[in-house]
């Protein structure tokens, strides 16, 4: 009966691919007396230009040995980061076992096994923990940590979608974590759910009352859910947390405009655009495309 464990976590999924095949000849010599070259016999390679790369390699002989299977689609075709990969060793030929170990960026690790006889499954599932154990046992800050750190790198994909997904776990954890309702909060915003993302933004706040990062994301959902009193008040809180952060002065004077304080506004773009970045980088590339907007703002307003 095949039986399959999968172990998914951000420790799972960083493990090199060549550990995949290195398990499965391992489990074959030791417990199935079958030699496996270190050297494939037959290579067979399938690519498509940017779509996909798909290669196939055969080790042993063709009646028994490993299946090394391996697909990756790309991220970015200059560059060739693969966006997803999944490495894949199979045993095939060998009478009493049948062993599949695949490694993906996605899923993590994932062990298909089949045999009859169940002493040998015991010593091969044993063998896998013993040397992925490293990936199975993670405490609820562990947990908590891999789920900031997803969300603070992938946070913003699918609209923010990712984010919120992720966000919502890490507050069961821990729901009075500043990091984990800021995060939650931010892509309410970014999904366009400002209602939902002023409840978490005002938590995060809550928690470290002199983040400006907090105040500057409750402020701008509250301009978007259109009540001005309050985005005036929290990015005025935000501004004297940050004087020279040039997003803060650009949507302070956005929202003084929006009220028909002009002079204000004028003088709240001037600050956004003395403070704007001299050097930009890939970072912050968000960031300096205020600095056009706010010349055109003020233009408009003198």
């Amino acid at each position: 009966m095949k039986e399959k464990i999968e172990i998914n976590t951000m420790i799972a999924r960083n493990v090199y691919a060549t550990e995949s095949y290195d398990f499965v000849k391992l489990v074959l010599e030791k417990f199935c007396k079958v030699e496996i070259p270190n050297k494939a016999k037959e290579i067979h390679k399938q690519n498509k230009l940017y779509d996909y790369k798909d290669e196939f390699r055969l080790y042993g002989t063709k009646e028994q040995g490993i299946k090394y299977h391996s697909y990756y689609k790309l991220l970015d075709k200059d560059t060739n980061i693969p966006s997803l990969y999944t490495v894949s060793n199979e045993s095939f030929g060998i009478e009493n076992l049948w062993i599949k170990f695949t490694i993906s960026s996605q899923d993590g690790l994932i062990l298909e096994h089949d045999s009859k006889d169940n002493s040998l499954v015991e010593k091969v599932v044993s063998l896998f923990e013993k040397q992925f154990s490293y990936c199975r046992k993670q405490s609820q800050d562990e947990i908590f940590d891999e789920l900031i750190h997803e969300i603070r790198t992938k946070g913003s994909e699918d609209k923010g979608k990712f984010g919120i997904k992720l966000g919502q776990k890490a507050i069961k954890i821990y729901p009075d974590d500043y990091w984990a309702q800021f995060y939650l909060g931010c892509s309410f915003a970014l999904n366009g759910q400002h209602k939902k993302a002023i409840q978490h933004l005002l938590l995060a706040v809550k928690q470290d009352p002199k983040s400006y990062d907090a105040l500057y994301n409750l402020a701008k959902s509250y301009l978007e859910s259109s009540k001005l009193d309050n985005a005036e008040e929290t990015m005025l809180k935000a501004q004297k947390l940050a004087k020279n952060n040039h997003a803060i002065n650009y949507y302070l004077a956005v929202i003084f405009e929006k009220r028909g304080k002009k002079d204000e506004a004028k003088k709240y773009y001037k600050i956004a655009i003395e403070t704007a970045p001299k050097k930009v980088s890939a970072e912050k590339l968000g960031a300096s495309s205020f600095l056009q907007q706010a010349k055109q703002a003020l233009e408009k307003l003198s």
